[in-house]
């Protein structure tokens, strides 16, 4: 009688997969980290702030008066702006979020006026109950563009 020893041959079959998989999103990953490194710019004191960010999260408080911009690229992440420590900046402040399989959220002061020109595919983009919004993007204190593949933006104040 003649014995084997075998490996069952489901897991022998799929661990090529899972190994190519692992390598796929590693490579993804040392490629996002690579591309934040050569576009983030500013910090929370600056005029003008931008984060990428690729599985991955990002939070962003920035806190000059004289905000002018904020940009947040996010690829399977996730991205959190928070204005609320700001008082209404002279000429608004312009937030751009592109979301691929992510999302972000935006938190603004109560009372702040939010104009949005910003288009969801398989996703959305949202304003919570409680912001106040406005049609015409020159009267708004935030500006909102981009847009999100399979994720979403919503903007919300705080309770």
């Amino acid at each position: 009688m003649r014995t084997t020893r075998r490996t069952p041959s489901r897991l022998r079959r799929a661990l090529p997969w899972i190994g190519a998989t692992l390598a796929v999103q590693g490579a993804v990953a040392v490629a996002g980290l690579v591309w934040s490194l050569r576009a983030d710019e500013g910090d929370d004191r600056s005029a003008v702030v931008r984060r990428v960010r690729v599985m991955g999260g990002a939070q962003l408080r920035p806190r000059n008066p004289a905000l002018s911009r904020v940009g947040l690229d996010v690829v399977m992440a996730g991205g959190e702006v928070d204005l609320t420590g700001l008082a209404p900046v002279p000429g608004g402040v312009d937030v751009t979020v592109r979301a691929v399989m992510g999302g972000a959220a935006v938190r603004v002061p109560p009372g702040w006026r939010v104009w949005s020109g910003t288009r969801a595919v398989a996703g959305g983009v949202g304003l919570a109950p409680g912001v106040r919004r406005t049609d015409d993007p020159r009267d708004a204190d935030l500006r909102l563009h981009g847009w999100a593949v399979m994720g979403g933006v919503g903007v919300e104040t705080p309770s």
